[in-house]
């Protein structure tokens, strides 16, 4: 499952928080793999041993091995073009170091088989030992969990002191991409924020102001309440805002 909303709610906060974080550093990543099912741990966990493939985990499901499986862990895949686990720039090792400074054990310090991508809550050490002593299985620890922080992530525009972005239901957002909101087209940059005023799109690279200076400009809705929204050209030569009619 790819759905952060079904995790902890402190998980939800710290994978949102590892996003933005990245986001800053230039980093893109979305969330892949959250919460599993015993059937798909153990089909992970069969992979290299009795079907075909690579070793990829030491968890059974059927013990609930696996914090996937208690909700509190989560797999990140990078959303730069350059390819979803492509990491001879060491990419995975400035995410981990991002993760691990936010509180988050990062599978990238793991001695046995290492897992770049993984992080999970560390309260209960590497094993799922500890949990399973307290909680006996996922669904009595989903029980304690606090209801009124589930919705921790809440889809659309959001704001700090740097500017809006748009935050996607999975917890990520919209980075070096259009998107259609409300009608109108908004450009986001690498670091999520939307963009304002003129700016150049290079739809091959997928990149905002590339420094090579390739890319068509746009003008981008500099204040008031479609700040960021996309103008165009009438046949007049006259520019306005955009609207799309869907």
């Amino acid at each position: 499952m790819r759905d952060i909303t079904l995790c902890h709610p402190r998980l939800q906060a710290l994978a949102a928080e590892l996003i933005r974080k990245c986001a800053d550093q230039g980093l893109q990543i979305k969330i892949g793999e959250t919460l599993r099912t015993t059937a798909e741990q153990d089909a992970l966990y069969a992979q290299g041993r009795t079907k075909p493939g690579k070793i990829v985990t030491n968890a059974k499901g059927s013990s609930y091995s696996s914090y996937h499986q208690w909700g509190v862990a989560f797999d990140i895949y990078r959303a730069d073009g350059c390819g979803a686990y492509y990491d001879k720039d060491g990419f995975f090792s400035k995410v981990g170091a991002i993760g691990v400074s936010i509180g988050l054990e990062w599978g990238g310090n793991w001695k046995s088989l290492t897992d770049r991508p993984h992080f999970q809550l560390p309260d209960w050490g590497s094993s799922t030992s500890g949990i399973k002593k307290i909680y006996k299985t996922p669904e009595q620890f989903m029980k304690t969990w606090p209801k009124e922080e589930r919705k921790t992530i809440t889809p659309g525009w959001q704001h700090d002191a740097h500017g809006w972005w748009w935050q996607n239901e999975d917890g990520s957002w919209v980075a070096s991409d259009w998107r259609l909101i409300n009608h109108h087209h908004y450009l986001f940059g690498a670091n999520g924020y939307v963009r304002t005023g003129w700016h150049r799109w290079n739809p091959d690279t997928k990149q905002v102001d590339p420094a090579d200076g390739s890319g068509d400009w746009y003008y981008l809705q500099e204040d008031g309440e479609l700040q960021g929204a996309c103008w165009h050209s009438r046949s007049n030569g006259a520019m306005k805002v955009w609207y799309v009619d869907k």
